[in-house]
C-alpha cells in the first residue's frame, strides 16, 4: 500500500507541474506503475514505478541477448511492438507484460527450434542476468548460436507458429533458466483463471521468472487475455502464410463496436 500511495504522490505533482500527461496505471500487478507522456512535440511514453526490478532484469536480458546475438534481441523488440500495436500487453486489461513476453520470446530461442538447434543458452549463460541473480558462474559462458543464419522476419514467423502449434498451455512452462521444455516446477504456482461463465475455470499460462523461481509471471493474464492473445497468434499465422506486409501485421487493434 505504501509502494502504490507514493506512486499516487509522485505522480499527482508530475501531472500537476504541466510537464506530463498521464496515460495509465497497472496497480494490479506485482510491481504497480504509472505510464506517463511528457510534454512536447515526438515524445515517447514512460513507465514510472517505485522499487521496481522487473525493469533493471528486463534491460539486462535484453542487451545479453543483443550480445548472445543480435537477431535475438531484434525478435524481442519486433514481439514487443507487434503485442503493444495489437493490444496484448497491458497488464491492466488481463494480458501479460512486456517482460513476459521478453521472456516468451527467449525461451523461443531456447527450445523453438528443433531443427537448427538453439540460438539462446539456459540462463546460465546469461552472465550479467544470472549474477543479478546471484548465480553468477564465476565467468561468462561461451555459446555457439546454432541454425542457420535465419533472418529476423523468419524467426518471427517461427514463433508465432510455435506458440500456435507447438507450445502445450495446458502442460509446459516457460522456463529459461532451464531453457528446456517441461511441466512446471512444483516451487511455481499455478495461475488458476475463472472462466466468463462465472463457474468453470482454467489453468493459465506458466511463466517462471529466472530471477525468482517461485514467481509466475502469467498471473496477469486473465481467461480474456487468453483468448485475445491465441486470436492474435491465429491472425499472425494466417497473415503470415499470405505474405501479409509488417505495417499490415502492426496495424493498429480496435476493440469491436458492440451493435
Amino acid at each position: 500500500q505504501l509502494q502504490k500511495s507514493a506512486l499516487r504522490a509522485f505522480t499527482d505533482r508530475l501531472v500537476a507541474s504541466g510537464d506530463f500527461k498521464f496515460r495509465r496505471s497497472a496497480f494490479s500487478a506485482d510491481e504497480p506503475k504509472v505510464t506517463l507522456l511528457p510534454s512536447g512535440e515526438g515524445a515517447v511514453p514512460i513507465d514510472l514505478a517505485i522499487n521496481s526490478t522487473t525493469p533493471l532484469h528486463n534491460a539486462a536480458l535484453l542487451m545479453e541477448c543483443g550480445r548472445l546475438d543480435p537477431r535475438a534481441q531484434a525478435l524481442a523488440l519486433l514481439v514487443r511492438r507487434w503485442t503493444r500495436d495489437r493490444g496484448i500487453c497491458h497488464v491492466a486489461k488481463g494480458h501479460l507484460s512486456p517482460y513476459a513476453w521478453t521472456l516468451l520470446t527467449i525461451y523461443f530461442l531456447q527450445v523453438g527450434l528443433e531443427e537448427e538447434g538453439p540460438i539462446l543458452p539456459a540462463f546460465k549463460g546469461f552472465a550479467v542476468s544470472s549474477s543479478l541473480a546471484g548465480k553468477a558462474t564465476g565467468h561468462a559462458l561461451q555459446h555457439q548460436a546454432a541454425g542457420t543464419g535465419k533472418s529476423v522476419g523468419t524467426l518471427f514467423m517461427d514463433f508465432v507458429r510455435f506458440y500456435s502449434s507447438s507450445f502445450d498451455f495446458r502442460n509446459e512452462a516457460v522456463s529459461i533458466r532451464t531453457g528446456k521444455r517441461a511441466p512446471p516446477g512444483l516451487a511455481l504456482p499455478l495461475h488458476i483463471m475463472l472462466c466468463e461463465d462465472g463457474k468453470s475455470t482454467e489453468v493459465g499460462l506458466c511463466i517462471e521468472d529466472p530471477f525468482d523461481q517461485t514467481r509466475n509471471i502469467g498471473t496477469t493474464m486473465n481467461i480474456v487475455g487468453l483468448e485475445r492473445m491465441k486470436q492474435e497468434l491465429a491472425r499472425a499465422e494466417e497473415m503470415l502464410s499470405r505474405s501479409a506486409s509488417l505495417t499490415e501485421m502492426l496495424e493498429p487493434w480496435c476493440p469491436e463496436e458492440v451493435a
